[in-house]
């Protein structure tokens, strides 16, 4: 496997300036004529977060207070080159500033002279894998939740005029195929930090995807998860914003290259916007009620940087924030993140999620949401007016285009809302190859070999080695070779509840996964002999527990006391969450017969579980570590120095939660804790 260079969006060399200084300036277009709504950003470059933005008003115009020393003035708008200015000492005005025209635009013209207002809401339209046909034209896209995969679904779609790009949540590696590498979920990647093992990880995905022949991927999530009680925290890098968008836009750099350059790359796609990790009491699908201020300072900037980054597709989430669905939300989508984001590609639904705006809030049997009463035909209008561009719609997609055709004859919808659509939907495939090379790059489609590499392992394993987070130590760790060890416990050796949900299924699986190495085989791997079979003979016990897969709302804990408390399920979705006490009984016992344990932890978040820790002698939290359980061993046997942090704030007692960062409570141990040795 090649990795290309590591690479950041970057534009020019800075000049810098002597101090703070009051900038303005104006924007044309090559006649002359003033750029209304151009996004107006001053930058360090090649950092991805704006420290100043504003937009060009109707006669182009812009102001700007604090460009400062080492910074630049980069100008945005969707169509358009983006244009970059060094700030030179000194000079205040930067007027006629001069936005190209973007050759990509031609093309786009010539493709779309040639269709008709059916073949472009057909492009709007994500249909369910096998079908291509939306109405009498060619769908734009088509996908498949957890657990389905088509594996020639290509055959026909990649062979049409358009290639109907195939969607799958590849979340943490191509994990519904048999095989596959499957990585850390992301809340185990923001415990390495490494920004540089986040785009190599995005590479990998990107391969197996094309050996799979998948080329749009569902992925990142660059939620910031503030409420442990949500379901869904596993999804998100970090609680901190920073960690959340250098992660998320490194992702984005592995998937798809330096600006769209990688023969690799997919179409990724940035979610969910906005505020899934906000929702009150950590409600998936729920209401954040939050300040424009608190959006736009912890929120935003994940998706700032991963639009700076190129990423060619946003999808909107389920969530509402202050009472508004994000589906239906233009304030958000087009004025955020089209407009001052300066957005260019498109933004899709989520499963169903424009119907989901009907009933916000509702989430299976947790949930029946809000009855709106708006039809599911005013709520297609609604979503598109709003800003979204292609419709995810699996179980729907013949009376959405049915819908569409009627408002947009009858008015309600635009025809140039429509082409705009339709236009970042094409913009979005010329980037990613799709249009010029519809059967992908020759290097990677189908070449099987790649799906679960030596070389993928590798780095998987060296994923897990960096993730794990050691939070109590009392010499214990790491183990030697020559003790007798015994490994036990419900996650020992179970690939599947190791590796989480979005794996064999949108639930996950309880039973074991293709190619994957189990903890417990991680150890005879490691250190061969060490490990024995029985508890009375051992030194020291690894007791190997955690939660079980779950899937968004599945996980989300509802109940009134949360404390030393694990989520268990005996079937699909049949979830609960039961007492530690047995837990902690167990290893009591273990110890008044002279046993050392040491517990590792899989989870999917932080867990106010401080008397199973307090029990321990020893506590590592592995998170949802994927197929290559050999990376634990690593670690424990110090074979690999232990360097994980963790990317939340663990909390005490569950009476703290939600329990963040900068917010004045102490939990049991801080974000960013984790010892060595």
């Amino acid at each position: 496997m090649m990795f290309s260079k590591i690479g950041i969006f970057a534009i020019a060399t800075l000049t810098a300036v002597n101090a703070q200084a009051k900038i303005s300036g104006s924007i044309v277009d090559e006649s002359g004529s003033p750029v209304h709504n151009a996004a107006v950003t001053v930058r360090t470059l090649p950092n991805l977060i704006a420290s100043a933005r504003t937009l060009s008003n109707d006669n182009g115009a812009f102001n700007l207070d604090n460009a400062r020393k080492g910074q630049s003035i980069v100008v945005r708008k969707a169509g358009f080159l983006p244009e970059t200015l060094s700030v030179v000492p000194g000079k205040r005005n930067y007027d006629n500033v001069t936005l190209k025209r973007d050759p990509i635009e031609n093309r786009i013209d010539n493709i779309m002279a040639k269709m008709t207002i059916d073949d472009m809401i057909a492009q709007m339209t994500q249909a369910k894998a096998p079908a291509v046909k939306c109405g009498n034209s060619i769908c734009g896209s088509a996908l498949e939740g957890g657990g389905a995969y088509t594996a020639d679904f290509y055959s026909n779609a990649w062979k049409q005029k358009i290639p109907v790009t195939y969607g799958k949540d590849n979340v943490h590696g191509v994990a519904d195929v048999n095989n596959a590498t499957i990585f850390p979920h992301n809340i185990g990647l923001g415990a390495t930090r490494d920004s540089a093992l986040v785009r190599k990880i995005g590479q990998a995905v990107a391969e197996e995807m094309w050996a799979a022949h998948i080329d749009l991927n569902f992925a990142p999530a660059i939620t910031v998860p503030q409420d442990e009680r949500w379901g869904r925290v596993y999804e998100g890098f970090s609680e901190n914003t920073k960690l959340v968008a250098s992660l998320g836009a490194a992702f984005v750099r592995g998937q798809q290259g330096d600006n769209n350059d990688a023969e690799w790359r997919v179409i990724t796609t940035l979610k969910h916007f906005i505020g899934d990790g906000a929702t009150d009491n950590g409600y998936d699908r729920g209401n954040a009620t939050i300040t424009d201020k608190t959006l736009r300072k912890k929120y935003l900037p994940p998706y700032e940087a991963g639009v700076e980054q190129g990423a060619l597709s946003v999808m909107a989430s389920f969530n509402q924030v202050n009472g508004i669905h994000q589906h239906v939300d233009s304030a958000k989508i087009t004025g955020i993140l089209k407009t001052e984001l300066a957005f260019d590609g498109y933004v899709i639904a989520d499963w169903e999620g424009i119907e989901s705006s009907t009933t916000p809030g509702a989430a299976g049997d947790y949930s029946p949401g809000l009855v709106t009463g708006i039809s599911s035909k005013d709520a297609i209008k609604n979503a598109i007016n709003a800003g979204l561009d292609m419709a995810m719609v699996p179980q729907s997609a013949e009376s959405f285009v049915k819908s569409m055709k009627e408002l947009v004859a009858s008015g309600t919808i635009s025809e140039e809302r429509v082409k705009d659509a339709c236009r970042r939907i094409l913009r979005a495939k010329i980037r990613a190859g799709r249009i010029d090379n519809p059967s992908g790059p020759a290097a990677y489609v189908g070449v099987t070999k790649n799906i679960g590499s030596t070389a993928h392992r590798q780095l998987a394993r060296e994923a897990v080695q960096k993730s794990l987070v050691i939070l109590k130590n009392k010499n214990v760790l790491p183990l030697k070779t020559t003790d007798k060890i015994f490994v036990t416990g419900s996650h020992a050796n179970n690939t599947g509840l190791q590796c989480g949900a979005w794996t064999q299924g949108w639930q996950g699986t309880m039973e074991n996964v293709p190619g994957a190495t189990s903890i417990q085989a991680g150890f005879d791997e490691v250190a061969s002999g060490a490990r024995i079979t029985s508890a009375e003979d051992a030194k020291t016990i690894v007791y190997v527990i955690g939660e079980v897969p779950y899937a968004e709302w599945f996980g989300d804990y509802r109940g009134d006391d949360f404390n030393n408390k694990i989520i268990t399920k005996k079937e699909r979705t049949d979830m609960s969450f039961n007492s530690t006490d047995n837990d902690i009984a167990q290893i009591k016992e273990w110890q008044k017969s002279g046993h050392k344990v040491a517990v590792v932890l899989i989870t999917g978040r932080p867990l106010p579980i401080t008397s199973l820790i307090n029990a321990a002698d020893a506590f590592v939290v592995a998170w949802l570590p994927g197929s290559e359980g050999a990376g634990v061993a690593d670690v424990l046997f110090g074979k690999v120095k232990p360097t994980g942090k963790l990317p939340h704030t663990w909390p005490k007692d569950a009476k703290q939660i939600p329990i963040n960062v900068g917010d004045g409570k102490k939990g049991l141990y801080p974000y960013g804790f984790g010892l060595t040795y």
